[in-house]
């Protein structure tokens, strides 16, 4: 999830900041905790700024999902 963050604060580009959130999620999203996601959930207005989008959203509500199935297990 701090890669995740960093992405946030180091990439200044809307457009790059947003292909490289929804690759990290797309990559990343077996490694997180339903716990992880909620963060990133609450966080993600002020982390994404102007590249927020509906895709990433559901990129994290799919993530939180899946998370919650694998600590059910």
């Amino acid at each position: 999830m701090r890669e995740f963050y960093g992405i946030a604060y180091a990439i200044h580009n809307p457009t790059e900041r947003h292909q490289q959130m929804s690759a990290w999620l797309t990559k990343h999203k077996t490694l997180c905790k339903s716990s992880d996601m909620t963060v990133i959930w609450n966080n993600l207005s002020e982390w994404a700024g102007s590249a927020d989008s509906a895709e990433l959203r559901h990129k994290v509500v799919i993530a939180y999902k899946d998370a919650l199935l694998r600590e059910k297990k």
